[in-house]
């Protein structure tokens, strides 16, 4: 997980570039390897920017958000490419905010309970207040300006519009997101990786649902999905859980989906 990270100010110039991820992606999924697909985004200009200043920053961003790991990429990219752009595009968000600490955070904090608590929708106002709430664990922000403030929330509500968790322009409403058992998996198999301590109740617990606004009785439900398909083995008594995965890592959870 990405919540005790620094915070940048990387959002500040890029949002979603759903577009430039999804033709980066399909290049990976056809077997390029990452220094094709640099050379396909900054000189072949696939994604059809005009300056070269533009292709080798918009490769930055791609490679911050989701090549550092090629072999995670690897695996990204055959979901993606296995499933419909609406589905694929939820793949891409987890993996754009367990990359972006702020993003996360964000997401997982005040756009969460907002949403928990009710509200429709959420502004930067509300951005604003728990930005200075966090100061004292975040120092770095500080440092950033207001416009640089406001440009990186801005950019936060802009990310969850444009991967489909709101909808609107200049007041972001909820928008509630089918979430299948697949990408139930992927975050299952990822927090195996990623969590101290892997068991029922951390996983429940993990802060990563709330990236699709699921509370712990969808998370249950998807766990029961996962075990019916034959992913996990999961029961729940009570306060009383077991889980046990049935694959040995993200790579064979992503082998047994796509096959």
């Amino acid at each position: 997980m990405v919540a005790s990270a620094k915070y940048s100010t990387g959002l500040s110039g890029k949002a979603g570039l759903v577009d430039e991820t999804f033709a980066a992606l399909r290049l990976v999924a056809n077997g390029k390897l990452e220094a094709d697909v640099k050379a396909a985004v900054v000189v072949d200009d696939l994604l059809g920017k005009a300056t070269h200043e533009s292709r080798n920053a918009i490769w930055a961003k791609l490679h911050q958000r989701y090549f550092r790991d090629w072999e995670r990429a690897a695996l990204l990219s055959k979901l993606v490419s296995t499933s419909t752009f609406e589905l694929g595009k939820l793949f891409v968000y987890y993996e754009f905010c367990r990359s972006e600490s702020i993003l996360y955070d964000a997401v997982t904090q005040p756009i969460y309970s907002r949403f928990q608590a009710g509200f429709s929708g959420i502004e930067i106002s509300d951005l604003q207040a728990w930005l200075d709430g966090i100061q004292a664990d975040h120092p770095e922000v500080m440092d950033w300006s207001p416009q640089t403030r406001k440009k990186v929330l801005s950019n936060i509500l802009t990310v969850i519009r444009d991967f489909g968790l709101m909808s609107g322009v200049n007041r972001k409403s909820f928008e509630r997101v089918f979430v299948p058992a697949s990408l139930a998996g992927y975050v299952l198999y990822s927090l195996q990786e990623s969590l101290e301590k892997f068991g029922p109740r951390t996983v429940i617990e993990s802060p990563d649902w709330r990236l699709f606004f699921l509370d712990e009785g969808d998370v249950v439900t998807l766990l029961k999905e996962l075990a019916h398909e034959g992913h996990c083995r999961f029961q729940k008594q009570g306060e009383i859980m077991t889980l046990e995965l049935t694959w040995p890592n993200l790579e064979g959870y992503v082998e047994a989906v796509t096959r």
